[in-house]
């Protein structure tokens, strides 16, 4: 005997709110770590150096 359809879909809906908070974090470090690499990428364009030139520059 086969199972109604939604019956898997309401284990589906409760994975996916275990699974919700996990997703937002994860997006939300992607978002955080390409906004930093492209704000570094920009500001060696300009000619700023970063954060790596003024630790290597000394005092």
């Amino acid at each position: 005997m086969t199972s109604p359809p939604l019956a898997h879909a309401g284990h589906w809906a409760v994975g996916l709110i275990y699974l919700a908070p996990v997703a937002i974090l994860v997006v939300t470090l992607l978002v955080i770590s390409r906004r930093d690499r492209l704000a570094e990428a920009e500001e060696l364009r300009q000619g700023g150096g970063g954060a790596a030139a003024n630790d290597a520059g000394g005092s």
